[in-house]
């Protein structure tokens, strides 16, 4: 999965979901469109200041991902096989340590998203039960447009992400695919334990 697109995607979906944190949104939609104006005015005049300041960035972050985003159940698929074996300890240092490896590791994102990179498709159909793809096109540098999927489900909570597929590559899937080798080989305590370092020396900076 390339790393900025990852970035530019994971930023694009924050900005809506700070936007909709009075009103949420009732429909997937309306969540991933949201406005992006928002944020960006937030952002106005900072962007230097918050590449260089990573603990705010990151709490910008906080702010703007977490009400739309389902973190437990994206962090059980990541889990994958190995939740069989975790105690509910490890399950919830996983997610909470996952959690903020995302936050950290795809703050800057933030920093590179304009509200012209992203276009929001029209659906096809209604959503049907508790899970919908929002599709949309992410414009690079380049001009050209990369496919960027947002899967969401419906829970107590309304619709959130749980997923982001960027021109057919998981990103839920991907973190998976190499969390999981690195369980098999070191056990889920190293793994919890790194990304919890990963998040602690990025607020440190």
């Amino acid at each position: 999965m390339p790393s900025r697109l990852a970035l530019v995607a994971l930023a694009a979906f924050g900005t809506a979901g700070y936007a909709q944190q009075d009103a949420p949104p009732e429909t997937p939609e309306a969540i991933v469109r949201g406005a992006a104006e928002a944020i960006l005015q937030s952002m106005d005049g900072r962007r230097e200041y918050l590449e260089a300041n990573p603990a705010e960035l990151n709490a910008i972050v906080e702010q703007v991902f977490l009400p739309r985003f389902d973190t437990a159940y994206a962090s059980f698929l990541v889990l994958g096989r190995h939740s069989r074996t975790a105690s509910p300890e490890q399950r919830a240092r996983f997610t909470t340590a996952l959690y903020n490896y995302i936050v950290t590791r795809y703050g800057h994102g933030l920093l590179q998203f304009d509200s012209d990179r992203l276009e929001v498709l029209p659906m096809r159909g209604e959503p049907d039960g508790d899970r919908a793809t929002v599709r949309t096109l992410v414009r690079l540098d380049g001009g050209s447009n990369v496919p960027v999927n947002y899967e969401l489900r419906l829970g107590s909570g309304g619709w959130k992400v749980y997923d982001i597929v960027i021109e057919g590559v998981s990103y839920v899937r991907n973190l998976r695919s190499q969390l999981g080798s690195e369980i098999q080989t070191n056990g889920l305590d190293s793994v919890i334990s790194r990304l919890e370092a990963y998040g602690a020396d990025d607020d440190g900076a």
